[in-house]
This record gives structure tokens, C-alpha cells and sequence, in this order.
């Protein structure tokens, strides 16, 4: 009976494996790999697959971050009675920017440390003038890299090309005039731009010192006209030549603005210099004008007397003007009494005295006209000087360009003569 026994069960046992297989396949198999499904989709896993192979369990996918991944992980581990024998869930390489002001914040997940450094340093490369937060862009060995990408990472890369192209800036520069100094600031496309600028800025006579900190360079820019073929230097060397030079900005929608003490003669050098700078971009030109660069606010002389000889000839010269008759060159009685009031003071100066001797024409009469006897009347000032035995060395006669009365820079007095100290 036993042996019957026996003998039955043997013959059973291969019946009952087989119906026990086909139950689970038929019933419970699919139930289980639904409900592995379930917790990928609920995990946030994206194109996640169940492959299940009796009770082994294989999946592949991909997750947002490694807490999603790792959620995931655990879950699975702990569905029974399935056995997690292949873990395929991967991590997609990404970054991600958000450009904020002058900050650049990056997040995403890249397979190592290395990778990570090497998106900083690219992007720190093309755009130096951002500040990088990648506090965000973090790495984990779960991570895999795109089909298709090549290393080392590049601005080519079809995971860093958005970023790259969403970073390209248009170049500024940006000079302010500051009490003793000319703070440049702004963004270039190349350093030799940059070096003639700053050699173009400390080669005028205003004696400022020139602070470029603020100054980038990227060949990441765009293209625009005034960073082409130096078109920039030749104005900016006669901008800045000046002894009281002023504020400059351009950019590529603003166009130049100019705020500066100036002349008529220097405005429209100034403007014919700036045409290929601005690319038909409007000029803003916010200039006060003088009637010569000696007159500008805040200019240094140049003459070495000493400060006793020269604090009360500057005093003395202050608001003296020689006046002439409408039409006129010729210098009156009354105007070379005003004149000889004067000498002492000039020979005191001795040969060391460098003096400007400037005629003022009228702004209402026609200029040609009144630059020459602006100039005559000058030159006729100059000729008595040099007759009562001041030095004739150093006196220059010239004629100041014309300021129309009633602006900030103009003259006390038209048709006259005014003596400056160079």
C-alpha cells in the first residue's frame, strides 16, 4: 500500500508542477508584473519595463533624481514573492539653466564629479561675467549618458547646445567718469579689444586712473558694429584726450551716449567718428560745450610755476575779458589800460609762464567770419603783450569756437578776449 502510495505521488508530482506553473502563468504571473508596473508609474519612473521571469523580476527606466530611483528600488525589493535579480533603472544625464541678472543656476544629474566641473568650467569659459550656482547639478553612478553623446562634454553637445546658445550676449561697454578715476566696465568678444581700449583711455591729460575690473571678455558675443575692426579706438583715443573727459556707454540696442564737457570743433569730430561705430544706431550725445578745452571744469594746468606765482595770476586772470567794437580788431585805449592792470602779474610768471590767449567770436555772426577775427583780435592782444615785455615763448593766440549765450559753457563776454593758463 505504501509503495502504492508512493508510486502515485511520483507519478502526480510532475502533473502538479506543471498545473502549478500554468496556474501562476495564467493567474498570478501578469497580477505581479502588474503590480510591479504600478510602482514604477506611481514612483515617477518614466518608460519603465517589467520583465518576468518566473519570480525573477527585471526592470529598466528612468528616474528624476536618485530619492525617486531609490524609492523605487525598495518597493520592488519588497514585493513578494518576486525576486529583484536586475535593476535597470538608470538616471538620464541632463542640465538645466536659469539665467537670473548676472547668475547663472544650473541643476540636473551627470554621471561623475569630473563631468560636473567640466559644465561649470565650459560655461564659466564662455560667459565670465556670470556668477555659476551648480549647487543644483549633481552627480550619482546611476546616471547614464544620452545615446549619441560624445566626451568630453563641448558647446556642440546636444546636452549643453541649448545652453550655450541661450547664453550668447550682445557685447557693452561702459565707461563712467568718476572724481579721480574712469571705471570701464562692460563685455567684450576679445582681449586684444580690450587692451587697445585701455591704452586708448590712459593716453589722454586728465590724469585719471583707469579701473578695467568690471571689464570681461567672451568670445561667446554676438557681432555688432562697434566691436569690428577697431571702428571703436579712433574715437575713443579723441574722446578720452581731453583734460575733463566724461561718461560713455554702448550697446548693441541703446546705441553710444556721450556725457562730457566738449566743443563745437570736438562735437563734430566726435560724431564723424562714432558713424561707423553705431551702425545707424541714433547718437545721444549729452555734451556741455565750452568754447575750448581750457575752459573745461575740473582741467589741470599744465605750466610748472610755482603755487606762490600761480594761485594769484590764475585769481587775477579770472573773469577778465578784452572787449572789441562790433566788426573790429582793434584794441581800445580803455581795453589796454584793462591789459596793463594785468602785466605785472605776467611778468612775475617770468619765461615759465605758458599762456592762451583766445578770441571769442560772436555765435550770432557767420562762423568763418568770426573765427578770423576772432583769431585777429587775439593775435593783436598777444602783439601788445610781447611789446610791454612778456615773454613771447610760450603764448599761444587762437580763436575759441562760439557758444551760443545763456548755455552753461558759454562766455561772459562775446567779441572779446579772454587770457587762460595752459
Amino acid at each position: 500500500m505504501r509503495f502504492t502510495l508512493i508510486l502515485i505521488s511520483l507519478v502526480l508530482l510532475p502533473v502538479m508542477v506543471v498545473v502549478h506553473t500554468w496556474d501562476y502563468t495564467e493567474h498570478r504571473q501578469g497580477k505581479l508584473a502588474a503590480r510591479a508596473e504600478v510602482i514604477l508609474r506611481e514612483a515617477g519612473i518614466r518608460a519603465g519595463t517589467v520583465d518576468l521571469r518566473y519570480l525573477d523580476l527585471i526592470v529598466t527606466g528612468d528616474a528624476p533624481d536618485v530619492p525617486t530611483l531609490e524609492q523605487a528600488t525598495a518597493a520592488l525589493e519588497a514585493l513578494p514573492p518576486l525576486r529583484l535579480v536586475s535593476n535597470r533603472l538608470t538616471i538620464l544625464a541632463r542640465v538645466r539653466a536659469r539665467l537670473q541678472e548676472r547668475t547663472l543656476t544650473l541643476d540636473g544629474w551627470l554621471p561623475d564629479a569630473g563631468s560636473v566641473a567640466g559644465v561649470v568650467g565650459l560655461l564659466s569659459g564662455l560667459r565670465p561675467d556670470l556668477e555659476i550656482a551648480a549647487e543644483g547639478l549633481r552627480d550619482s553612478v546611476y546616471v547614464r549618458w544620452p545615446e549619441g553623446e560624445k566626451l568630453p562634454l563641448s558647446g556642440a553637445s546636444a546636452l549643453l547646445k541649448p545652453i550655450v546658445e541661450a547664453l550668447r550676449v550682445a557685447p557693452v561697454l561702459e565707461i563712467e567718469r568718476e572724481e579721480t578715476r574712469l571705471v570701464v566696465k562692460g563685455l567684450l568678444p576679445e582681449a586684444g579689444l580690450k587692451a587697445g581700449i585701455m591704452s586708448a583711455l590712459g593716453q589722454g591729460m586728465h590724469g585719471l586712473r583707469v579701473d578695467a575690473e568690471g571689464l570681461g571678455v567672451t568670445t561667446h558675443a554676438l557681432s555688432v558694429p562697434f566691436v569690428q575692426g577697431n571702428v571703436l579706438l579712433p574715437f575713443l583715443r579723441s574722446y578720452y584726450s581731453t583734460p575733463s573727459p566724461g561718461s560713455f556707454k554702448i550697446t548693441q540696442k541703446d546705441g553710444p551716449r556721450l556725457t562730457a564737457p566738449a566743443t563745437r570743433t570736438l562735437e563734430s569730430a566726435w560724431l564723424t567718428l562714432l558713424r561707423p561705430v553705431s551702425g545707424g544706431a541714433r547718437v545721444d550725445m549729452r555734451l556741455t560745450l565750452y568754447p575750448s578745452i581750457y575752459h573745461f571744469p575740473g582741467r589741470r594746468v599744465e605750466t610748472p610755476l610755482a603755487e606762490d606765482v600761480l594761485i594769484p595770476l590764475r585769481e587775477g586772470l579770472r573773469g577778465q575779458f578784452v572787449s572789441f567794437a562790433l566788426g573790429s580788431s582793434t584794441l581800445g585805449a580803455d581795453e589796454q589800460a584793462r591789459l596793463a592792470a594785468l602785466l605785472p602779474l605776467l611778468l612775475e610768471a617770468g619765461p615759465l609762464l605758458r599762456l592762451i590767449v583766445g578770441g571769442h567770436p560772436d555765435p550770432e555772426g557767420v562762423p568763418t567770419v568770426e573765427g578770423r577775427l576772432a583769431l585777429a583780435r587775439a593775435e593783436k592782444v598777444v602783439s601788445w603783450l610781447v611789446e610791454q615785455g612778456t615773454p613771447a615763448a610760450d603764448i599761444q593766440a587762437v580763436a575759441f569756437d562760439p557758444v551760443l549765450a545763456g548755455s552753461d559753457g558759454a562766455p561772459a563776454a562775446t567779441r572779446s578776449v579772454e587770457l587762460l593758463i595752459r
